[in-house]
């Protein structure tokens, strides 16, 4: 099951700011629901263990993600894989800043790609229940470096 998403969003901050923050695992975990544990790997990978909630399935992710094509202070791409609950997840996702009269303007895409268990038994909740986390987490980082 292929999920995709994607956003943009104004912050007032300077670029560069915004991407230490979106490039630092420990500052935009704080922001991503349901993180249990992180483990930053070296050479732009980090681990994490993430909380899973759908429906009736509930349990553990740990997802390996690394960053890759990063054209700093403008693009990078993350991708991960993981797995749990008898299940797998290859995400990847794009950011790209640009300066903007406010700040920083935002634009993000990510594609999530589940099987096993989540996909055939939470197909119905997996799209309203990552849309909504994925929209408290950029909710979050707004939040922070608009302060």
């Amino acid at each position: 099951m292929a999920l995709r998403f994607q956003g943009s969003l104004i912050v007032r901050a300077p670029r560069e700011q915004v991407w230490a923050f979106l490039l630092d695992p420990h500052a935009v975990s704080q922001c991503l629901p349901d993180v249990q544990a992180l483990e930053v790997l070296g050479d732009g990978r980090f681990r994490a263990v993430v909380r899973v909630g759908v429906g009736f399935i509930k349990g553990n992710f740990t997802v390996e993600v690394t960053m890759a094509d990063l054209q700093p202070p403008a693009h990078a791409v993350l991708t991960g894989h993981g797995g749990g609950l008898g299940s797998a997840v290859d995400l990847r996702s794009t950011l790209d800043l640009a300066e903007a009269p406010e700040g920083t303007r935002l634009d993000w895409q990510a594609e999530v790609v589940v099987s096993g268990t989540l996909a055939t038994a939470g197909a119905r909740l997996l799209q309203s229940t990552v849309e909504k986390k994925t929209t408290e987490a950029f909710a979050c980082v707004k939040t922070r470096l608009d302060a």
